[in-house]
């Protein structure tokens, strides 16, 4: 874990239960530090009371500046909530005095507002955003084991009862693939079975959309570009864990191994025991946009539960979508299942996460204004 100098954060006011509160207290602390707000309204979609939907940018310092600094949150909805908080408490303690002035600060707010707004992972069309950034003209990649996986879990009632079968079942056939080729299948995308997990959908998502837009209309002018995406689920409790897709070897994954030490790189704390060939990844969409640019893109993700109570959300959150199940006591408890996987509530590891964030924010901006 990065010790965060000693912070201790006992203010936990910058997390929110809702969406609609948590833009609000991000878009007062974003205009408090004089912060330019552009917003993307998602005006196909609203929140579960009706509330509208968006992507907002604050967009801090020197506008024109050559060096820019994307602060990421929300890809994967339901996480927005602790992403804007981090958000929120780094700008509520920034000093604008001290920003840099060759560096542009951006913070992307609510990747993904749908899911934000109904404390879902994917989008409104089920979709991980995080598997969308591919070329739907092309051929769509392929994962021929998902299907073997998708018959274990994709019950139509949902039993607790079921569940040792299944992991038993998903334990058998990791046996008979291998560590690599199961995490592929299960973690990796598909675009083969729309309510599935980790599906990445048959048509560009709204806030993909929205996401390149806002990267074309701020980050294009950059000649070195930083992003930091920030994430849950992954790693140790109260702790956190790096994912940097770069090449070993490549300037840009010295410059995370530079920036943020050698977890940055080697994926200590990583809870999976193999790391899945993710396909569609937003961060590699930026580096992808960004061809002229000396590019720098980091995961950041802060851990929650342990992986088979993390699968066990992720197969809850797909049941309620697939079976659209009336408001009951079992949907409830599956929400609220689905929400402490994600967003949990429990006061120490909300302050751990507010501390580590804003330290692996500084230390993103330190990194980028002394690169050369």
């Amino acid at each position: 874990m990065i010790q965060s100098k000693g912070l201790i954060v006992t203010d936990l006011t910058a997390f929110s239960e809702t969406y609609a509160d948590a833009r609000s207290k991000f878009l007062a602390a974003a205009t408090n530090a004089g912060a330019k707000i552009t917003s993307y309204h998602h005006a196909e979609q609203s929140g579960p009371a009706g509330e509208a939907l968006y992507f907002d940018v604050a967009q801090l310092g020197n506008a024109s500046a050559e060096k820019i600094l994307v602060v990421g949150a929300g890809t994967h909805g339901i996480e927005g909530y602790p992403g804007s908080a981090a958000q929120t408490h780094w700008l509520r303690h920034l000093d604008t005095a001290t920003l840099p002035r060759e560096v542009s600060v951006l913070l992307f707010h609510g990747h993904n507002p749908w899911g934000f707004a109904h404390a879902m992972r994917f989008t409104e069309e089920n979709v991980d955003l995080n598997r969308n950034f591919v070329d739907f003209d092309g051929t769509l990649p392929a994962n021929p084991g998902y299907a073997r996986v998708h018959e274990i879990i994709a019950r139509t009632n949902w039993s607790d009862d079921d569940l040792p079968g299944i992991f038993t079942a998903l334990n058998a056939l990791r046996e008979e693939i291998g560590e690599q080729a199961f995490s592929d299948a299960l973690n990796g995308g598909q675009y083969t079975h729309p309510d599935g997990i980790f599906y990445g959908g048959a048509r560009v998502q709204w806030s993909n959309h929205a996401f390149r837009n806002a990267v074309r209309e701020h980050v294009a002018h950059a000649k070195s570009a930083a992003m930091i995406d920030l994430h849950t689920g992954i790693g140790p409790r109260n702790g956190h864990i790096f994912l940097c897709f770069h090449r070993p070897g490549s300037e840009a994954y010295a410059r995370a191994r530079n920036w943020w030490g050698d977890r940055a790189v080697n994926r200590e704390g990583v809870t999976h025991k193999a790391v899945a060939d993710y396909q569609g990844l937003l961060v590699d969409a930026f580096v992808a946009m960004l061809p002229a640019a000396k590019t720098t893109a980091v995961v950041v993700e802060f851990g929650t539960l342990p992986r088979e109570e993390m699968q066990r959300a992720a197969f809850a959150a797909r049941w309620l979508w697939a079976s659209r199940a009336p408001d009951s006591e079992l949907t409830r408890r599956l929400r609220r299942l689905v929400r402490e996987a994600y967003y949990p509530s429990a006061a120490d590891w909300r302050a751990a996460a507010l501390a580590q964030s804003k330290e692996i924010i500084d230390r993103g901006l330190a990194g980028i204004a002394q690169d050369r």
